[in-house]
């Protein structure tokens, strides 16, 4: 029987100690990547078929219990629903202020159901990549994850209409089968799947085989992987446990000193990536928004940043280094793979 997940070797070494020289365009010292995590209208509730309400990641999740058997949860959806009705006109105009884009990661379901702003998305340039059909679980195996893809993919050109979207994914589930099952069916849809971002090890891209030419054979065009950082997300504003964060400038300052630091890197010539994650119905609250507000203020001072979205980041790595010339990256150091 052929196999249904395909999983590289552990790589513990990467592009090693020194990384790789001066990447960015231009001599830019870092890549500053602003992603917009859009679920609103795509979470459990029993208005979109689910036994129960959405049980994490909004205002009251650490004390109120997600509800059952068909019954829903009128505060829950308002807080959702803040985020599209207050949030997101927020953030737009935010970033129409200095003309930056960002990545759409879209729960597929999502744009189907919030009005106007698929469209306004576009004509703003921002990007649209996928965050699965919708925000939950995508299936127990191959056939039930390709199923999801495909509804994503019809959701959200019909939406959009465009032709060319899902650029990229990340889902966030460490489901094996989710890697073969996006390579694959954008080959059936004949639409380029430019990057993954389901990988948390690294601060810059790297390559990995194509996991549909390892499972099924055939030309290994690479899988490029732009990673994913959730030290800058703003879901620490919901995370329990002392491990997040409360007062805005607290996020402020997680964000200004990982730039800091990467940018450091960058001056001395190993240029890095950083990733901003945001949410319509987190970081988009009046107060919150403050400490998006001051990190763009004080980016937008520092010479040679390049404030781009994955697709550029994309781009740009596979006509530097391309896979055809390159290779995975763990084959840098094949001698050092973990078995």
């Amino acid at each position: 029987m052929t196999a249904d997940y395909y999983l590289p070797p552990r790589d513990y070494v990467g592009y090693g100690s020194e990384s790789r020289p001066g990447v960015w365009p231009g001599g830019k010292k870092i890549a500053v990547s602003f992603v917009l995590n859009y679920e609103e209208g795509a979470e459990s509730t029993p208005w979109n078929g689910d036994d129960g309400s959405c049980p994490s990641l909004h205002e009251l999740h650490y004390d109120r219990k997600a509800t059952t058997g068909g019954k829903r949860d009128g505060l829950v959806e308002d807080m959702f629903e803040y985020g599209i009705r207050q949030g997101l006109p927020r953030l737009l105009k935010l970033f129409r202020q200095y003309g930056w884009k960002w990545t759409t990661w879209t729960c597929a379901r999502a744009f189907e159901v919030t009005g106007p702003y698929p469209k306004m998305l576009v004509e703003d340039g921002h990007e649209i990549a996928c965050h699965g059909n919708r925000w939950q679980n995508h299936g127990t195996n191959l056939e039930e994850v390709k199923a999801h893809i495909h509804r994503s993919f019809d959701r959200l050109q019909a939406a959009t209409g465009l032709s060319d979207v899902p650029t990229g994914w990340f889902v966030g589930s460490g489901h094996q089968s989710i890697k073969l099952g996006r390579a694959t069916v954008h080959r059936e849809r004949n639409v380029p799947l430019l990057y993954c971002s389901d990988t948390y090890s690294g601060d810059e891209p790297y390559w990995a085989p194509d996991p549909y030419a390892e499972v099924y054979g055939g030309e290994d065009k690479g899988m490029l992987m732009i990673p994913y950082s959730l030290c800058t997300n703003d879901h620490l504003f919901f995370v329990a446990g002392g491990a997040g964060v409360s007062a805005p400038d607290d996020w402020y300052e997680m964000l200004k000193a990982e730039f800091d630091a990467l940018y450091a890197e960058g001056e001395r010539g190993q240029a890095k990536m950083m990733t901003i994650a945001m949410h319509n119905r987190f970081v988009c609250k009046p107060g919150r928004i403050q400490s998006l507000r001051k990190f763009m203020a004080y980016i937008a001072t520092k010479p040679d940043v390049w404030v781009c979205t994955r697709r550029e980041i994309a781009s740009f790595w596979r006509e530097k280094y391309p896979y055809e010339q390159v290779g995975p990256t763990y084959k840098l150091h094949s001698e050092h793979l973990a078995q």
